[in-house]
């Protein structure tokens, strides 16, 4: 059994129950491919959508009572709350100071840039869960056990390109993170650029030097 499995159990639905099991489970195991602490894993994954079911005026009435913010962003789309309120509730009410977990809660809907490996494995352990059946999930499980920031890429594009076509509006957080990731990419080609052209130069001085010897 996981840990608070019997606590969500009394306050989700069955099918919200098993989901969140599930998102466990994919924690655990990217947390224990990619060296994470698995049990922080397992413990946000179990916990991420505990307030998922609350009606509108419920995440209002803790929003207020706990005076916590929020964006026109995520007024424009109620789905964002509950990351906001699980997040503060797993904080607040179950006193689970971790501010991994709680990061790991807050962004596993939109990401963000900066994410921690742990808010990188449950975002993604959302995604890839074995309840989900989306076109194209199964593509995003075999990526995931290959590169975690190229699943969560891929995730990310999916996730703005189905906002995108629905005229749905973008976090910025998202849009944040997947910017992020180009931004590192490119980084990343130009240092081998460098470093291959560096290795040239050096190759082809080290060559001229050996004709005149």
């Amino acid at each position: 059994m996981f840990p608070f499995e019997k606590f969500i159990r009394e306050r989700l639905t069955e099918k919200r129950f098993r989901h969140s099991v599930n998102v466990a489970r994919a924690a655990r195991w990217l947390a224990f491919k990619y060296d994470a602490n698995e049990e922080k894993a397992v413990i946000a994954g179990m916990l991420h959508d505990i307030t998922k079911e609350w009606k509108v005026h419920e995440h209002m009435a803790f929003l207020h009572n706990y005076n916590i913010g929020v964006t026109s962003y995520e007024y424009s789309s109620k789905k964002l709350f509950h990351s906001i309120t699980g997040a503060c509730f797993v904080n607040i009410i179950l006193k689970i100071p971790d501010m991994d977990i709680f990061n790991a809660i807050r962004f596993h809907t939109t990401a963000r840039a900066g994410m921690s490996k742990l808010e990188k494995i449950v975002y993604l352990a959302d995604f890839i869960s074995e309840d989900r059946c989306f076109g194209g999930v199964d593509k995003l499980r075999a990526l995931a056990s290959f590169n975690l920031n190229d699943a969560v890429f891929a995730g990310l594009s999916d996730t703005i390109q189905e906002l995108s076509h629905n005229n749905k509006i973008i976090h910025p957080n998202t849009l944040n993170a997947y910017n992020e990731h180009i931004l590192v990419n490119e980084k990343e080609k130009s240092l081998q650029i460098g470093e291959y052209y560096i290795s040239k130069c050096l190759s082809t001085k080290s060559l001229k030097k050996s004709v005149f010897i």
